[in-house]
């Protein structure tokens, strides 16, 4: 007892206090910012903020206004979570948060127990927009992690599912993502598809390559190419058929599957020599799966050539093994493992 209350004695010494505004914590780490929280019955407030980031600067004469500290310091325990740190990495992995962007404004309970999140931006610059955020942690009903029970009751509001899709996706909930995303397409209609909002959620929400609008935008690449950069389209359709060749259902893609993701792959110029290194796995899982195991090995047999390393002998001889028990392919396998040692 008498260690902890030195470490919040210590940690009491070391604080950055914007003038009258929001004091952060700078002594200790994440864990001692939670114990401090549970000592003083408080949330955390967590300014996710990358040292470049020209928006996370602009947002120093805010948080040192006096309304925001006011109600912040007697709320909070307020930490700035530096995401170029092994610490802030190894906590939001845990935690299950992607940061998108910065800086990102996160509300915990003292028990770690997220309650709610708000991206920030040069147009949410204020003290407003601010202390508005750290009350909606606090509304049970409209904070993010309410959204969810929001969607199963059956919200279906255009606005909210795009909102739900897209905080899915920080929250790394794949599934709640993809489905939200799906009902919002179904409740848009299909002329405004490639409009300027539904190009930016493509951009930045959808990662299922079969969802109405990621197919609209696969089919017409030239209606888009003629209202956005070229190259913005092509990275943005590229990244969601990578998000879904990469996901867990890609290990499940059917050959009828892998040569739609070829077709997309080539319209958007990609070379058969990359599209090949992308979607091997894949494929040869694929073919095994469906009981054609020869033209597996011929997929693995075309990333072979004169420079391969051992290291890619024993990958190839494992990825055999543990997805057929063909004679012919497992003898291959053998080969490849030997080549191995």
């Amino acid at each position: 007892m008498k260690k902890f209350s030195l470490i919040i004695s210590l940690i009491l010494l070391s604080l950055t206090s914007y003038s009258q505004g929001v004091t952060f914590i700078t002594g200790g780490n994440l864990r001692t910012i939670f114990e401090l929280a549970k000592a003083q019955n408080k949330a955390v407030f967590l300014e996710a903020y990358a040292p470049t980031c020209h928006v996370c600067a602009a947002f120093k004469p805010t948080f040192e206004k006096k309304e925001v500290g006011d109600y912040y310091n007697k709320t909070f325990i307020s930490y700035q979570l530096d995401l170029t740190s092994p610490e802030a990495a190894a906590f939001l992995n845990k935690q299950k948060i992607w940061i998108p962007s910065t800086p990102t404004l996160l509300y915990f309970d003292k028990d770690v127990k997220l309650l709610h999140f708000a991206i920030m931006g040069e147009n949410t610059n204020s003290s407003q927009v601010v202390i508005q955020a750290g009350q909606k942690a606090f509304d049970t009903k409209n904070r993010v992690i309410a959204y969810k029970a929001s969607y199963l009751a059956g919200n279906r509001d255009p606005n909210f599912l795009y909102e739900f899709a897209f905080f899915s996706r920080i929250l790394k909930d794949t599934t709640a993502n993809i489905d939200a995303a799906r009902a919002y397409a179904k409740a848009t209609p299909t002329k405004n598809y490639s409009n300027n909002t539904n190009f930016l959620i493509l951009q930045k929400v959808i990662i299922d390559d079969e969802n109405p609008i990621a197919q609209y935008l696969f089919s017409h690449l030239a209606e888009f190419n003629g209202k956005y950069d070229k190259t913005l389209v092509k990275q943005t359709a590229e990244n969601i058929i990578m998000y879904s060749l990469i996901s867990p259902k890609g290990d499940k893609y059917s050959i009828k599957k892998i040569n739609e993701v070829r077709a997309n792959l080539t319209k958007l110029g990609v070379d058969k020599k990359s599209i090949d290194a992308r979607v091997f796995r894949q494929e040869a899982t694929a073919f095994f799966r469906e009981n054609q195991p020869e033209k597996g090995i011929k997929v693995l047999e075309a990333l072979i050539d004169k420079k391969t390393p051992k290291e890619s002998y024993k990958f190839l001889s494992d990825f055999v093994t543990t997805r057929t028990k063909d004679k012919n392919a497992l003898a291959k396998a053998a080969l490849w493992g030997k080549l191995g040692k």
